[in-house]
């Protein structure tokens, strides 16, 4: 304790540090190179508070030294936990960081998570920001700050830093895994559960997309093992704050979802435990509402903005797609879905388990198993039980809907696999599963498949074209309160690509993007426009699947 205290003493004695963190903060919030964009008043003054500032500094000074106290004290990493976790940070940092920005995106998803946080830097509007030609963010913003965060930071946006937020939290996610397993079950147990993690088909690719869902995945599997960590106190006494936050992130990043998850499966796990149920549900409860919070600022904030249009997007896109009432179809399969996408996100380790079907298995063997299970193996099997049910109740389903299971699956197939195998053979299968990920699809797909579907260079083709004119699109299989659109292209051309309304065009004149085979009808529908073709190097759009057709419009005269 002496030394922490003269560490801060020393920093105190720094009077000159206050100012220098004050001009480098400046420099960061206001880089030259983003000469368009300015931080919100109110953000700078909170975040250059010479208080603030002197206090984050302390803390980030501080970190390292407590860090090491607290290890000393409680005597929890040893030499082994150490090593592991130093290869476990290296094989994730070398098989993420590296490949972000190799791939182009290629599909639908990426650019339209991307260009929301282009245009919240664009409009300077961090609280409802609108995209797609005026089309309103359909999810919650911190996984968006996250993105702008990054790209403000590095320069500017690209496939880099809209895929090193998911990148990261996956990160954080392999070493928040090992550290609770490690502390409960052994150091090698928990390192093999994290790479097995690390290395499963979906956990690896959902790391490398600019989707939501990794960053979701971090803040409930971080919530669930909070709230672990808050079960093992006897009745459950300290608040669990570290619960909290991750939830209202959670909430932030997708929704409710990210608190009913956590508290579901601490309920469950409490219950089992014989727990008093009113006890337990009147802790849970609380816990919830302090985690809606911080959501609730936003929203409010939000509905200020948009109005009644938000509060119906709310409802469709957390209640009705529950529900399966939502306006327009979106991914809804059937109760089988889950019973083949987790096998399959799985893989390679799937094939690891097939020994284990030679097995007899008895139902008396398996209770007396349930019964004699350990706290942590029972809260693992509680996690992805509970997540596994609570997703095959909705008609709308995904294979990455489910990723918040795969931490606590992998802890499994690590216990099974030391059964089953040799150390040495698992070693060398963790080793070439994330090694033939990385591979693949950080650097082979990118470079020989990826690539050639972007719509990279089409944009730039358009771009010569069209300059500073006005830039509309069509797409016939939008939906209402889905609209489809071309979403790639108009990444590229920086949310430039307006839709074309049913009530026409926001401009009387000029460009149009268009399929090949919407082009046809559409054109004869609309009976007050000529329209006059451009000459394009054909090309198949990622997005809409078909030859990407450009056109010169204008008004007709009337006769």
């Amino acid at each position: 304790m002496s030394n922490l205290i003269a560490h801060n003493s020393l920093l105190i004695t720094h009077s000159s540090l206050l100012k220098s963190i004050y001009v480098y903060s400046k420099n960061i919030l206001n880089p030259p190179h983003l000469g368009h964009f300015v931080w919100p008043f109110e953000i700078q003054i909170v975040i250059q508070s010479p208080i603030i500032l002197f206090f984050g500094h302390c803390f980030l000074a501080n970190l390292p030294v407590s860090l090491y106290l607290y290890s000393k004290k409680q005597a929890f990493m040893n030499t082994l936990q150490k090593k592991n976790l130093l290869i476990l940070i290296v094989v994730a940092v070398l098989a993420t960081l590296p490949w972000l920005g190799l791939s182009d995106f290629n599909t639908k998803g990426e650019p339209r998570e991307a260009i929301v946080s282009l245009t919240m830097i664009q409009q300077d509007n961090w609280i409802l920001p609108h995209n797609n030609g005026g089309e309103m963010a359909y999810k919650p913003p911190f996984f968006h700050w996250c993105i702008a965060a990054t790209a403000t930071v590095l320069g500017g946006m690209s496939e880099w830093a809209a895929r090193f937020p998911s990148a990261l939290t996956a990160l954080l996610m392999m070493v928040w895994m090992y550290v609770y397993y490690a502390k409960r079950r052994n150091a090698q147990t928990a390192l093999t559960a994290a790479l097995i993690c690390l290395g499963c088909f979906e956990v690896f690719r959902a790391a490398h997309a600019c989707r939501v869902d990794m960053v979701l995945t971090f803040c409930i599997v971080g919530a669930i093992y909070a709230f672990a960590r808050w079960t093992e106190h006897e009745r459950c006494r300290p608040v669990p704050w570290l619960a909290i936050l991750m939830m209202s992130l959670g909430t932030l990043t997708k929704g409710p979802v990210a608190i009913v998850l956590p508290c579901g499966v601490t309920g469950l796990y409490l219950i089992l435990r014989r727990e008093n149920f009113f006890r337990v549900f009147f802790s849970l409860a609380a816990t919830a509402l302090a985690s809606l919070i911080l959501p609730a600022v936003w929203y409010y904030a939000a509905y200020q903005q948009g109005g009644e249009e938000f509060l119906r997007l709310v409802k469709e896109e957390n209640i009705d797609r529950f529900l399966g009432k939502m306006s327009y179809a979106s991914h809804e399969n059937g109760l089988w879905y889950y019973f083949v996408m987790l096998p399959a996100g799985l893989l390679p380790w799937t094939l690891a388990l097939l020994p284990g079907l030679r097995r007899k298995w008895s139902l008396e063997g398996i209770k007396r198993k349930f019964t004699q299970i350990e706290p942590v193996e029972l809260f693992s099997l509680v996690a992805a039980t509970v997540i596994f049910v609570f997703y095959c109740i909705p008609k709308s389903k995904r294979g990455v809907y489910i990723l918040p299971m795969y931490p606590f699956v992998a802890y499994f197939i690590a216990l099974y696999m030391q059964k089953v195998f040799s150390p040495r053979f698992i070693k060398r299968a963790t080793g070439v599963s994330v090694g033939l990920f990385t591979l693949a699809f950080a650097v082979v797909l990118p470079f020989f498949f990826l690539n050639r579907k972007s719509d990279l260079n089409t944009a730039r083709e358009i771009q010569h074209i069209v300059g500073d004119k006005y830039l509309t699109s069509h797409v016939s299989g939008g939906a209402p309160g889905n609209p489809m659109h071309f979403f790639t292209i108009n990444y590229y051309l920086k949310d430039k690509v307006d839709a074309w309304k049913s009530t026409g065009p926001a401009q009387p004149e000029g460009y149009l993007i268009i399929g090949e085979k919407d082009a046809p009808d559409f054109i004869q529908s609309q009976d007050k426009f000529r329209f006059l073709p451009v000459e394009l190097e054909p090309h198949r759009s990622c997005d809409v699947k078909q030859n990407i057709l450009l056109y010169r419009f204008e008004p007709l005269k009337s006769e």
